[in-house]
């Protein structure tokens, strides 16, 4: 809930500040300064929108991790829903730079080339990754068809 309430949250602060600029261009007789900081929000904004939503990047901490061990892992962000197949596994490593157990895989979903599973997962991490973990070895010392 948090997640969604920060993302709303940014859009909508995203939306005032376009809003502010957009009065501060109009009454100043679309001056120059003005229109390249709206400008530069707007693009910000448009290409935020495209990274996150079409391009995935919104399921790198996702919400919830659901793991189906002979098909798919399912990530759960705000407003997405991202199936990764087994076979698009790499490997999976305790991070601390990330804070969790970072997840690569074999091929990009939109800009995703990894996923975290978060410290605060808290006891649900541990597990996440040993079953993730069990997966890609499994699919590894499986000879290939």
């Amino acid at each position: 809930m948090n997640l969604s309430g920060g993302v709303l949250a940014g859009i909508g602060a995203t939306l005032l500040f376009l809003i502010v600029f957009g009065v501060g261009l109009w009454m100043t007789g679309f001056a120059s300064e003005i229109a390249i900081w709206f400008a530069g929000i707007c693009v910000n904004f448009v290409a935020m929108m495209l990274l996150f939503y079409p391009g995935n990047l919104v399921a790198m901490y996702p919400l919830e991790v659901e793991v189906e061990p002979s098909k798919q892992i399912v990530l759960v962000a705000p407003w997405k829903r991202l199936a990764i197949p087994v076979g698009d596994l790499r490997d999976i490593r305790d991070s601390s730079l990330r804070q969790g157990y970072v997840v690569r895989l074999h091929r990009r979903y939109g800009l995703l080339k990894s996923f975290t599973v978060p410290w605060f997962f808290g006891q649900d991490r541990t597990e996440l990754g040993k079953a993730i973990e069990s997966i890609v070895s499994r699919r590894m010392t499986q000879p290939d068809p």
